[in-house]
């Protein structure tokens, strides 16, 4: 048995892993990390290196390492790298976060408690809690952290998902099953309108220069951040905090996120290869679609029509918690508090769902705040757990 165990080994998982073995409580030999990937961090690398993202949206001070500054630090040693610290609040690269990243995890040896697998159910046993893995395996440890993320829900409209049956060439962007766009053919219609999107539709019109289309229901929306910095202190966590009703609380995190939001320089680039030609961006959305002799056929509300060999969906993730599937027996005996959106109610400090059970991330939003999917939200979150043993 073993002392802890982390479900999730993203930058949630892998940030609070990083915290217990760095603030001493806990060897890595007393650890064990379960995750459906073969390594730390896959699941990140594969979606961002997908969408080719330059820069993190985050500053330099926002990373998986115990010290704020060290990444900055790192950056300045290698002059290679120094340049990779981009604008007034030092947004590194991404190789520079990658193998930043990738340097703390080994410094830790994260590979000795790496375990492939996927949770499916989790109970309380002696002195414990056990973990069933979908190969038929179970894990035990005294302390358990869910640090689940939430690309297992992306959001397929109801026109996609029909087309898809049909045969049409469409993907979720973030599927498993695009593992890289080294085979994507041109003509080429991307549907959302955030971050990813940008990125995607930059990508893909560098590429196929006046054969990619990003369809999108709003004009473009700049913001530097995903929410207000003011969310990472008690400039707006303080009335946060004092709402007692999670539905308020709820509103509230829906509201502080720029869902659908870029920055400066992207919404700059995009308009530049519209300019050129290069890229054709429609403000609309479908209203009907259909797939017949390879070709996908997209009606728009404003009857335009599009036709194109492939779509591929930027269209984010639903906001349900992460694992519910096989949380939600576990939920129910344990008789775990939940918010009406279904999510935990957690100790504000340690942010413990029950006895020895922790969670991050999404799962944790109703106390850590609408950042608290970010890697800024995975600092919060291992802080608190960390500082509550």
């Amino acid at each position: 048995m073993k002392k802890w165990m982390i479900i999730g080994g993203g930058i949630q998982g892998c940030t609070l892993a990083t915290f217990l073995i760095k603030k001493k409580k806990v060897t890595i030999d007393e650890l064990i990390i379960i995750d459906p990937h073969d390594a730390p961090l896959q699941n990140w690398i594969q979606c961002t290196n997908k969408i080719a993202m330059p820069h993190l949206r985050s500053p330099s001070v926002h990373h998986i390492d115990v010290d704020a500054f060290s990444l900055e630090r790192q950056a300045k040693l290698n002059l290679s790298e120094q340049d990779q610290l981009l604008g007034h609040y030092a947004r590194p690269s991404l190789p520079l976060f990658n193998e930043h990243s990738l340097g703390v995890l080994e410094d830790i040896q994260i590979e000795k408690a790496w375990l492939r697998g996927k949770a499916c159910g989790i109970k309380k046993a002696t002195g414990a809690w056990e973990v069933q893995l979908e190969d038929g395996r179970s894990f035990k440890a005294e302390k358990v952290a869910l640090a689940m993320g939430i690309s297992e829900h992306p959001i397929w409209p109801d026109w996609a998902r029909s087309i898809k049956d049909s045969g049409a060439n469409i993907e979720h962007i973030f599927s498993e099953n695009i593992q890289s766009l080294a085979n994507v053919s041109t003509n080429i219609t991307i549907v959302g309108g955030g971050i990813s999107a940008a990125h995607l539709s930059l990508r893909l019109a560098d590429k196929f220069p006046g054969h990619v289309t990003l369809l999108t229901r709003n004009r473009l929306k700049v913001k530097k951040f995903d929410s207000d910095p003011g969310w990472l202190g008690p400039k707006f966590m303080s009335t946060f905090t004092q709402l007692k009703d999670y539905t308020d609380r709820r509103k509230m995190i829906a509201n502080a996120r720029h869902k659908g939001s870029m920055t400066s320089e992207l919404n700059i680039k995009l308009k530049s290869k519209e300019k050129s030609g290069s890229l054709n961006i429609i403000y609309d959305e479908v209203n009907h679609a259909k797939y017949e002799e390879d070709i996908i056929h997209l009606t728009l509300k404003s009857n335009e029509q599009i036709s194109c060999s492939s779509v591929i969906l930027a269209t984010g993730f639903h906001s349900i918690p992460p694992g519910i599937k096989w949380l939600s027996p576990f939920i129910k005996k344990q008789n775990l508090e939940c918010a009406a959106c279904g999510f935990p109610i957690v100790s504000p400090s340690s942010l413990e769902w029950d006895e020895n059970l922790y969670v991050l991330g999404a799962l944790a939003e109703l106390e850590v705040g609408p950042v608290s999917r970010n890697i800024s939200g995975a600092r919060r979150s291992a802080e608190r757990i960390v500082n509550s043993l």
